[in-house]
């Protein structure tokens, strides 16, 4: 996929910006708060219907304002173009057009602009919590599975009700319903990752060979219950539990990815370094993994690229990101702390500066 336009209207400290992207790289450069890291994020709010940054979503919305618009043109490898329109307004309603339509769904969007974010934060893909890993696996999947986000959104309906009848210690006989459904949906989350993660597994061992080829990486995937038995088996035996705690203490939403490097966790053994450079991988390969299976290429948004790597690793990982021929974003303060691979290519130019952009 690629971004031919980008408009964005009263977004962060832009009143208005327009852009018309570089199909390869695009390097996003000004001082530090000028705003950067702004037009990244508009493009990940486009794939994500959110931010990246913490804080409120009103945050986003220039001061004063009643919304934000971020407008944008899309063409997917094959050819065929799209329009995206994404609204936000102060009371926290949104409005998206895709190709025209209306809806409040950010799924059909989300669809049409698969970003990766690579950040200095994102290191917390290793060292979060289960529930940034989950977020990974499930976005592999909503990418190369059309049914998941369905079964995804009935899954996690099910579990607000059923935690809102365990919190009122209302779960009996009578809700056996709930559980059925609940079991049914589980099931199919659970497995839709499980079959993603083994497939994903062995082209992304290929490249961790490249990147750190010192250690041998496994990865295992807790279902979240003990896979030994159903999931309505589990639901069952842990009802009582359930019901003092009052909430569903087990079902995909406890599921965990673990990392492995030699054996070991990951967080005992890399340096922060290795684990920005597994992180790449990681999200390198997702995208890689995406077009193999469907031929819709990522985009990737890279904020200070070189942070924390050191030049051999630099090189390994910009030379991985060019080799993808995929759209770029790339910010930095000046076009010379970058690596020469990254300039080099098919690149245009923007300059970020009190809440104007201008291409060089």
């Amino acid at each position: 996929m690629y971004i031919d336009a980008l408009t964005l209207t009263n977004f962060r400290n832009f009143e208005e910006a327009k852009l018309t992207p570089e199909r390869q790289v695009n390097l996003i450069v000004g001082e530090n708060g000028s705003g950067k890291t702004s037009l990244l994020e508009s493009i990940y709010c486009l794939g994500s219907g959110r931010s990246f940054r913490p804080g409120h979503f009103k945050q986003l919305i220039r001061h004063a304002e009643q919304s934000f618009v971020i407008f944008s043109k899309v063409t997917e490898q094959q050819g065929d173009q799209h329009t995206l329109g994404f609204q936000r307004f102060l009371n926290g309603d949104v409005k998206i057009r895709v190709n025209g339509e209306v809806t409040k769904k950010f799924g059909p969007m989300a669809k049409l602009v698969p970003v990766q974010l690579m950040t200095p934060e994102t290191i917390e893909l290793v060292l979060g919590g289960p529930k940034v890993r989950r977020q990974f696996i499930d976005w592999g999947v909503f990418h190369v599975e059309h049914s998941f986000l369905e079964e995804w959104n009935k899954f996690s309906y099910l579990l607000k009700q059923r935690n809102a009848l365990l919190k009122k210690k209302r779960f009996d006989q009578q809700n056996v319903y709930w559980d059925e459904k609940f079991a049914h949906y589980g099931a199919l989350v659970a497995e839709h990752r499980a079959k993603y993660l083994q497939d994903f597994e062995p082209v992304l061992l290929e490249r961790l060979q490249s990147f750190l080829p010192q250690y041998t990486f496994k990865f295992q995937l807790k279902w979240g219950w003990d896979a030994s038995q159903s999931l309505a088996d589990a639901l069952h035996a842990h009802r009582d539990i359930d019901l003092r705690y009052g909430h569903t203490t087990v079902g995909p939403h406890k599921a965990e990815l673990r990392i492995l490097a030699n054996g070991e966790d990951v967080k005992a053994i890399l340096s922060r370094g290795q684990m920005k450079l597994l992180v790449a991988a990681l999200k390198l390969v997702q995208g890689e993994y995406l077009f193999r299976k469907t031929g819709v290429q990522c985009i990737y948004l890279v904020d200070d690229i070189t942070a924390e790597l050191d030049a051999k690793s630099q090189q390994k990982f910009c030379e991985a990101l060019i080799a993808t021929k995929a759209q770029l974003f790339v910010s930095a303060i000046n076009k010379g702390e970058l690596p020469d691979i990254i300039t080099d290519a098919d690149t245009k130019m923007f300059h970020v500066e009190h809440g104007t952009v201008k291409e060089l």
